[in-house]
């Protein structure tokens, strides 16, 4: 092979000085053998190659650490055993640590590592009515003057949103990251100093995004009884149903409704003054509408007695739509339904505890497991003591706990003793949300601060989608509750007011369920929840 041949065998891109300058120290070397010193040209051509490769490989920069990082609590990987300190003046690489707000910029020579990132976020009272600060007034900059790390944040503060736009939400820009960013100064003759830097760099770990907000959705009553079914099992069922709600309810990680009928075409009568079922056809497509789990711990669930009842649990089986609050036996009336939504993890059960009806019909006595027959979960000393213990064991797992309950006066707008009563003393049992239905009309939220721990309670979600309803005004009025939650704490809240019209809900326009509801909940609030009697 001649001398040409082999100098092409040589990398033109890694040649450094030092490699170039023994390569040609070696040709000339070469050329001056004559062909009888074949053996020694053999020789000579490997030590060359491996003059020539350390000569190449051996970079040994001066070096700087900033102090920037130890004050950003970055700790720095041990540097190659070949690098040189040096003063920041001396020095060839400099490696310093910032916080950026935002988008993070690649830096000079994308020489630059995010090693820790933290969502941040605008606070505000929970009942606050602001739903969001403007960028165009409050501008980023003041907007992280503002800000407070979404981990402290909870209830009853809350996450404010920030141009419409939530921990989490793609283009968020309320992010501190810590960047690592190592500068290289002076000549680089093959980039070698940039390459040394940039594999050092890679030994920084580099930390995954941070956790925004997970959402869980809820809503009070849903009964699609004739009407509103035959409307849900049309290709375009959900968007009729359901309208501007329906991307609403779509875009929750997890929504829980409270499934007020039983679900069957069999069965015999309960003598009640109302009586609900649907078709399990209508199953699949409320699921499609964004329904992820329900309770049946209700007064309507029963309503045509066991056949009826068999029918449901079988329906909702077959369809793969899980429930809670009822059961063939105890144990399947008791069991929470538990999930992963978003990145948080969920456990939730369900409790009746309505009124004696008109009519006579008693939960407790007529439709509850505890009869020792299949039926609705009732709130009963045992029954609380049941759920209590599994909250108990719960408590600290980082799970968010939610029961919902049916119970109330129906059309009263105030909660009464018994709801406050249980309600609370779920809360003291380690539920961080309760969720109340069955008044058929919305009723006030309350941050519960109990002697030892403290929730978000729901006294009643109203109804969502019901036919059949008494024609009053304020039976119609609904709405959809979304918790943001975080590390199993909810942060924000948001609540979507709708209105029921004709088999169908939608959005209220104009504010006036917003409204109301948020001069519901102050008062309750001003009251201290405990005016409230039977």
């Amino acid at each position: 092979m001649s001398l040409t041949a082999r100098a092409r065998l040589w990398p033109r891109a890694s040649r450094s000085p030092a490699a170039a300058l023994t390569w040609s120290l070696g040709a000339y070397i070469l050329a001056s053998l004559g062909a009888r010193e074949a053996r020694v040209r053999r020789s000579w051509i490997l030590l060359l190659f491996a003059a020539a490769s350390a000569a190449s490989c051996s970079v040994a920069p001066r070096y700087s650490l900033d102090e920037s990082l130890a004050r950003l609590g970055v700790e720095p990987p041990a540097v190659p055993g070949s690098w040189k300190a040096a003063s920041p003046e001396d020095a060839r690489v400099i490696v310093s640590a910032a916080l950026e707000w935002g988008a993070v910029p690649a830096g000079p020579g994308g020489l630059s590592r995010v090693v820790a990132s933290e969502f941040f976020a605008i606070a505000d009272d929970w009942l606050s009515a602001r739903p969001s600060v403007d960028p165009t007034i409050v501008g980023l900059e003041a907007a992280a003057a503002l800000a407070e790390p979404l981990a402290g944040i909870c209830l009853p503060h809350a996450v404010v949103a920030y141009g419409s736009l939530y921990p989490g939400d793609p283009g968020y820009p309320l992010v501190r990251s810590v960047v690592v960013t190592a500068r290289v100064s002076g000549r680089d003759p093959g980039g070698r100093l940039v390459d040394a830097a940039q594999e050092y760099l890679s030994r920084f770990p580099a930390q995954a995004e941070p956790q925004g907000l997970s959402w869980l959705g809820a809503v009070g009553d849903v009964m699609p009884g004739a009407g509103t079914s035959a409307m849900l099992v049309e290709p375009d069922g959900p968007e009729r149903v359901f309208m501007r709600l329906l991307p609403i309810m779509r875009s929750q990680d997890i929504l829980l409704a409270n499934l007020e009928t039983a679900v069957t075409e069999r069965g015999t009568e309960w003598p009640k003054t109302f009586r609900f079922r649907m078709p399990a056809a209508a199953l699949a497509p409320l699921m499609e509408s964004g329904v992820d789990a329900v309770s049946l711990a209700n007064n309507h669930v029963y309503d045509y007695t066991e056949q009826g009842f068999a029918d449901t649990v079988a329906a909702l089986r077959a369809t793969g739509l899980p429930f809670v609050g009822a059961g063939l036996d105890w144990d399947e009336a008791i069991a929470p339904y538990e999930t992963g939504f978003g990145s948080e993890r969920l456990s939730f059960w369900g409790l009746g505890a309505f009124p004696v009806e008109r009519t006579g019909f008693y939960g407790l006595e007529h439709a509850s497991v505890q009869r020792g027959a299949p039926g609705l979960l009732w709130a009963d000393s045992r029954a609380v003591r049941a759920v209590g213990a599994a909250l108990e064991a719960r408590r600290d797992s980082g799970r968010l706990l939610v029961v919902g309950v049916h119970a109330g006066l129906e059309y009263t707008e105030r909660p009464y003793g018994v709801q406050t009563g249980l309600y609370r003393s779920l809360v003291d049992a380690g539920a961080d949300v309760v969720l109340g239905h069955h008044p058929h009309v919305l009723q006030p939220m309350e941050w519960y601060e109990g002697p030892e721990r403290s929730g978000l309670i729901v006294y009643s979600l109203g109804n969502f989608v019901f036919d059949n309803v008494e024609d009053r005004a304020e039976g119609m009025e609904t709405m959809l509750l979304s918790l943001g939650v975080s590390s199993g704490e909810v942060r924000a809240l948001r609540v979507f007011p709708a209105r029921m019209k004709d088999y169908r809900v939608d959005l209220d326009d104009g504010g006036a369920i917003a409204a109301r509801f948020a001069a519901m909940c102050s008062a309750w609030a001003a009251s201290r929840g405990g005016d409230a009697k039977p």
